[in-house]
């Protein structure tokens, strides 16, 4: 693409449209003042030391994806990538541009000068594929978490044709034993909360307060409801109301509906 002004200067625009005081002048002073400086914090980073050459000439690629993640880490080199999107730049005009320490033009310079080939040791602690993984076509509703027991079961009946029939007779006796105990158990618990359904002391509490109750409509005044249940109300503020509520209202209405009046004699 023919453009007409130099990459340099239409991606220094574009970086900084209204220059400040304080912004560098150029790109040549934009590069040496921030972008060299983070090249050289992640080439440090990624090496750990600059003892190879490969870390001396990493030969990083502008235009490779890998290597402008590794960048773009580093607030200059995000806003340098933007740049070059926006302004929709080919890989050979990134190429003409980025031509400083550490990118790929440095490291092609010293092979040809130097002929040595640098070796690109990224990724070689990474092993071959092996290929795709076995797909298993069972269904979700098909697997089954088998327990220990089933899964000693299984062991005895693969182990039947070389364990020793007495000790094959022993396992089955002892899972057997066990499932059994594993039964009993549950129907143990089953029976406990079955009982623990059943017994109540309503029952027998309301039956004596329904024969007190009707002692106190015969003329009895000094009969006692229930010596628990007067023990429990005397325990709240509310004891006397609750009582005289009880004594007055419910309990002569159950008695009423339970013992209904005899018939009147032929004298009355």
């Amino acid at each position: 693409m023919h453009r007409k002004l130099p990459i340099s200067v239409l991606v220094y625009q574009h970086l900084f449209p209204h220059p400040r005081p304080e912004d560098p002048s150029s790109f040549s002073a934009h590069l040496s003042k921030n972008l060299v400086g983070e090249v050289r914090i992640e080439t440090a980073t990624f090496y750990g030391s600059l003892d190879t050459i490969e870390a001396r000439y990493p030969g990083l690629n502008y235009s490779h994806g890998p290597h402008r993640k590794r960048l773009a880490r580093f607030p200059h080199h995000a806003r340098l990538f933007r740049a070059f999107d926006e302004l929709r730049l080919t890989e050979s005009e990134i190429a003409s541009l980025c031509r400083w320490e550490g990118t790929l033009w440095a490291r092609q310079r010293y092979e040809r000068d130097e002929g040595i080939k640098v070796l690109d040791t990224t990724g070689n602690e990474i092993g071959p594929w092996r290929g795709q993984p076995r797909r298993t076509t069972r269904k979700n509703s098909e697997i089954k978490v088998k327990t220990d027991i089933e899964v000693e079961i299984e062991d005895v009946r693969n182990n039947r044709d070389t364990a020793p029939a007495g000790r094959i007779a022993q396992q089955q006796a002892a899972l057997l034993a066990r499932q059994q105990q594993a039964t009993d158990a549950e129907d143990e618990d089953m029976e406990d909360d079955s009982d623990e359904e059943i017994e109540s002391i309503g029952i027998p509490l309301n039956q004596r307060l329904i024969e007190a109750a009707a002692r106190r409509e015969q003329g009895a005044a000094n009969v006692m409801m229930d010596a628990d249940w007067e023990k429990y109300l005397e325990r709240g503020d509310y004891a006397a109301s609750s009582a005289a509520h009880v004594s007055q209202l419910s309990l002569p209405s159950i008695y009423n509906q339970n013992h209904p009046p005899a018939p009147p004699s032929a004298s009355a």
